[in-house]
């Protein structure tokens, strides 16, 4: 299934083109619109995987809902701009989910850089969220640490005796050593 795209621009014609073409090639356009405020609004309730916007909009212009959703981290975002109009991103230019594309749009370009950003964006979702993984397991694993280290303080137990008495409690009552480390240090803390 193609990404998830959200379009806009003031010039509704440009809106449709766009829509049309990406929808031949496989995308998904789940929202458009010529309406800043409305474009915003269309990215918080679809979750779009990416927004194509022209920096002329109607309400807010492109620039301004580029630095919301660049900043709310609502998905990547690719503003199409004249050369003259470039000099409004600069504060975006750095922002790894923020493409700026010139017109006239080549559609070569247009859509390598849909692919490069997409791909990106779950890549750097995917990692995102390991690295939770891994921190909620880290977070764990000290947990069980305090627990252990006061069993062998108030019970002196060895290492490895507070580990299984944690681990025969957690088998005994159902629960996860998580837990019973958590009423232990409760305990005796």
């Amino acid at each position: 299934m193609g990404a998830r795209i959200v379009v806009g621009s003031s010039k509704q014609n440009i809106v449709k083109q766009l829509s049309h073409f990406l929808k031949e090639k496989g995308y998904n356009v789940i929202g458009e619109t010529t309406d800043g405020y409305d474009f915003l609004r269309k990215v918080h309730d679809m979750y779009p995987d990416l927004c194509i916007l022209d920096f002329n909009m109607k309400g807010l212009n492109g620039h301004e809902v580029s630095e919301v959703i660049i900043s709310d981290n609502l998905c990547p975002v690719i503003t199409m701009v004249t050369s003259a109009e470039q000099h409004y991103f600069l504060n975006l230019s750095q922002e790894a989910g923020f493409t700026l594309l010139v017109k006239p749009l080549n559609r070569m370009v247009l859509l390598s850089t849909i692919d490069i950003m997409v791909k990106t964006s779950r890549n750097i979702q995917h990692l995102q969220k390991e690295v939770k993984h891994l921190k909620k397991k880290q977070d764990s694993k000290t947990i069980l640490d305090h627990a252990k280290q006061l069993l062998m303080k108030q019970l002196h137990l060895t290492e490895g005796e507070a580990h299984k008495r944690i681990l025969r409690e957690s088998m005994n009552r159902g629960f996860s050593k998580e837990m019973i480390a958590k009423e232990i240090i409760q305990k005796y803390s």
